[in-house]
């Protein structure tokens, strides 16, 4: 059934039926009985809107786009989901694409959903925060919110979580008198997230006994997280305690444990993102929980209001959810005293 058809049908033009379908009946002053007559054939015939094709005739594509670094990565395949989810809701389709933490890559991807006309695109990138890219795009029309890693916020919005307070709390969370060496394990320097995540472990050791070992790989990932452990073993044995700046990079770590005979008990162990795994380990993990709800609901009102015309750059934070589990003294850990 096509709209030609439908106007045929209800005896009326080819534009009066387009007017009605997409509502605009009132604004063109269409009478009631005409949109009686046209809605009557609509429905009986079921004929549906094509909404990609009626928003390009408006000038809008009523779609977004979502850059992630990794559709493995239960985060941000959980922020995904929650966007899409919404995105819909709102009567918007999102495009979600994969960067692998490459830069090269992620600018691709930009460039390719700003060819299929999205209206604002939401990432969660690899580029340095200095980088230029995303300020030239968003100068030549297409509004760009962060999620997850920020940008500057007098330039754009984001929404990020409180990594340097959390990251602070989880070293803390593991620290006892007596300790020689306290291992942090981050990835991409680069990143905002990582350079706030590693300040907050350097301020929980300020002052303590035990020396800080700082390893840093090329992505965030669980291969990383491996080959990072195996190199903290090979080159200095087994620490007091580690500390992970994301659970991709923790899976890796309990690989290589599980490979060299087990999970010491000594270990004492904590990480960023959170995985019901961690109740069933022999040994306790703390670690700071991201929500993931509150993070899309945050990203997904940014987004809409840019394509409204309404963005405006700031930061949003969305405190991480702390998990404290049995078997360790958390007596140290700030906000727990």
């Amino acid at each position: 059934m096509t709209l030609a058809e439908i106007a045929r049908l209800a005896g009326v033009s080819r534009t009066t039926a387009s007017y009605v379908i997409n509502g605009q009946a009132e604004k063109r002053r269409i009478s009631q009985d005409t949109v009686d007559r046209v809605m009557a054939v609509v429905e009986h015939h079921r004929y549906r809107v094509d909404p990609q094709a009626a928003a390009l005739r408006r000038g809008s594509s009523r779609t977004l786009g979502l850059i992630v670094p990794d559709l493995e990565n239960v985060t941000y395949a959980r922020l995904a989901k929650r966007l899409e989810r919404g995105a819909r809701e709102a009567g918007y389709q999102l495009l979600i694409a994969g960067s692998d933490d490459r830069p090269e890559v992620e600018r691709d991807l930009a460039l390719a959903l700003r060819a299929r006309r999205c209206e604002v695109l939401i990432t969660a990138s690899s580029l340095p925060m200095d980088d230029p890219f995303y300020a030239e795009l968003q100068a030549e029309g297409l509004p760009v919110v962060a999620v997850d890693r920020g940008f500057d916020a007098a330039r754009f919005p984001s929404v990020v979580s409180n990594d340097a307070e959390a990251a602070e709390r989880l070293a803390a969370s593991v620290l006892s008198p007596g300790m020689s060496r306290v291992v942090w394990l981050d990835a991409v320097p680069w990143l905002s997230i990582t350079e706030e995540r590693r300040s907050g472990f350097e301020r929980a050791l300020a002052g303590r006994e035990a020396a800080a070992l700082v390893l840093s790989g090329e992505r965030y990932d669980r291969a990383e997280g491996a080959r990072l452990m195996r190199r903290v073993l090979d080159e200095h044995g087994l620490p007091d305690a580690l500390v992970t700046a994301s659970y991709s990079l923790f899976d890796g770590v309990l690989d290589t444990l599980l490979e060299a005979g087990g999970l010491p008990a000594s270990l004492r162990l904590a990480t960023f993102g959170d995985s019901r795994l961690l109740e069933f380990l022999p040994v306790a993990v703390n670690s700071a929980e991201q929500d993931h709800d509150r993070m899309a609901e945050a990203a997904l009102e940014s987004a809409l209001a840019a394509a409204r015309g309404e963005g405006a750059p700031g930061r949003r934070t969305v405190p991480r959810r702390m998990r404290w589990r049995a078997g360790h003294d958390c007596a140290d850990a700030p906000g727990l005293r």
